[in-house]
């Protein structure tokens, strides 16, 4: 398997045959012989978990037994479970700063550390679920060349430290490599959204050189293992081999995309197929996203048969939750857990303690606080997913800057003030964690920023009209 070669299991493996002077260069990953048995010696085993320790920065007690008793296996066990209480214990950058926003000490951040930009709403595919509806012209000017260049030397005035790339699809741009090269002169990091259908050696290689792997990423958007899977969602024949051959692009250029996969009632019962396949093509990094009824999925009709069932979705949490665990090392399922709405979740629910009656310190979420968004044409919104809807919109980067709109506070009080819970979320328990969802899909749904998220199926214990099952663990046969 490509995947093996940078797993934690062949680290150790390594490791060992080192220390063994060789003499076991053949032996299965796997095989249950002790350390001592492979002929490391007290002071061997000892510099064995120094390098581990030393490599992983995490510290190996004796939990599995003595250390001389310990398997191949048994090593990897004990990295892995100290890798992942460290990697839930740790907080990354934007989580450093939103928890600011988010535990109500700032009404919003000085800057926005993220600024979504969409440089295009053509698209080469027909998404069935697309959230803007990307596809055709539509008709809008969009940014010049210079006009997103000062966009961007805004940014790095005002401090951002991300800038997002998407559309649209962003290479449908023949100036998007230009554009890359000028964000980085600007020493701003890098996020780009894309379907890889686009991605050329010659521009796979180009990125490559441009980018800067410790800190800039591209996701690549993939439904599905097979053609006939992903090709039925993204709208167009043929473009799961060409964003296959886009994603190998970017791996031969020395770039490791994250792969990022729509849930819908279509691909579900695939995704567990996904695992081995994506493990094969070497992928480190696989995002699962739930659907959003959004754009042509503000369609009533077409969501109510693309989403998943409560079960549905609860399996693949399940089964991903499970997953992530187990492949640590080898495959990272992101742990943002966007595959569910987190309090539908009967696993993400244990581990919270239920807080009835106790309003959030904070109602808002990152759309207006820590990022905002610029369309294709130069539009400001809080957030990407706001764009078909132009009440929303706070202004525009050709009429002001992007820190003169970020500085006007009355322009975002529908996004930096408290909410007024509606509905079930009222009088649930779990409100405190929640904070009703996501603003712009309870928006879309009920036209109130308060009312319950669409993906929530949890119904708080003291309301009628409990689901029958009520909070049952959710299987699927």
């Amino acid at each position: 398997m490509k995947g093996l070669s940078n797993s934690i299991d062949q680290a150790i493996l390594n490791l060992v045959r080192e220390k063994s002077s060789g003499k076991n260069a053949e032996l299965p990953l796997k095989q249950n012989v002790t350390l001592s048995e492979l002929g490391l010696g007290v002071l061997d085993i000892y510099d064995l978990i120094v390098a581990l320790e030393d490599r992983y920065q995490i510290t190996i007690d004796e939990q599995e037994g003595p250390a001389d008793a310990w398997t191949l296996e048994t090593l990897s066990r004990c990295v892995k479970r100290k890798l992942l209480q460290k990697s839930s214990q740790t907080l990354n950058w934007k989580d450093l700063f939103e928890n600011l926003i988010f535990s109500g000490k700032v009404r919003a951040l000085r800057t926005p550390l993220t600024v979504h930009l969409d440089l295009t709403f053509r698209c080469n595919s027909r998404c069935i679920f697309c959230y803007d509806s990307s596809g055709a012209d539509h008709g809008r000017a969009e940014l010049t060349t210079e006009e997103v260049k000062r966009i961007l030397d805004e940014c790095e005035e005002m401090d951002v430290v991300e800038v997002q790339f998407g559309g649209g699809e962003p290479f449908m741009r023949e100036d998007l490599l230009d554009l890359v090269a000028y964000t980085k002169k600007k020493n701003l990091r890098i996020f780009i959204l894309t379907n890889g259908t686009l991605i050329t050696e010659e521009k796979a290689h180009r990125l490559a050189a441009l980018m800067d792997r410790r800190f800039d990423n591209i996701q690549v958007s993939l439904d599905g293992a097979r053609p006939e899977i992903h090709d039925k969602q993204r709208g167009v024949s043929g473009n799961f081999e060409k964003a296959l051959a886009g994603i190998r692009n970017l791996q031969q250029s020395g770039l490791s995309p994250v792969v990022n996969t729509v849930l819908t009632k279509l691909n579900y019962a695939h995704i567990p197929e996904m695992i081995p396949f994506l493990i094969e093509e070497g992928i480190q990094v696989f995002r699962v996203l739930r659907l959003q009824p959004l754009g042509r999925c503000l369609n009533s009709s077409l969501y109510d048969e693309l989403k998943l069932t409560p079960e549905q979705s609860e399996y693949i949490f399940e089964f991903l939750f499970e997953k992530r665990e187990e492949l640590f090392g080898q495959l990272q399922i992101s742990k943002d857990n966007a595959c569910i709405f987190p309090m539908s979740s009967r696993t993400l629910r244990s581990r919270v303690l239920p807080q009835p009656g106790r309003e959030p310190v904070s109602d808002a979420c990152g759309a207006g606080t820590s990022k905002l968004a610029v369309g294709p044409d130069g539009s400001v919104f809080p957030c990407s997913y706001m764009y078909e809807f132009p009440e929303l919109r706070v202004g525009s980067v050709r009429e002001n800057t992007l820190q003169e709109l970020w500085d006007r506070d009355e322009l975002w009080t529908l996004y930096r003030n408290r909410l007024t819970p509606t509905g079930k979320c009222r009088g649930c328990e779990y409100l405190y964690y929640c904070k009703t969802g996501c603003r712009i899909i309870s928006y879309a749904i009920h036209g109130d920023m308060g009312a319950p998220d669409p993906g929530c199926y949890y119904e708080p214990a003291g309301l009628q009209g409990v689901r029958e099952g009520g909070d049952q663990a959710l299987r699927v046969a």
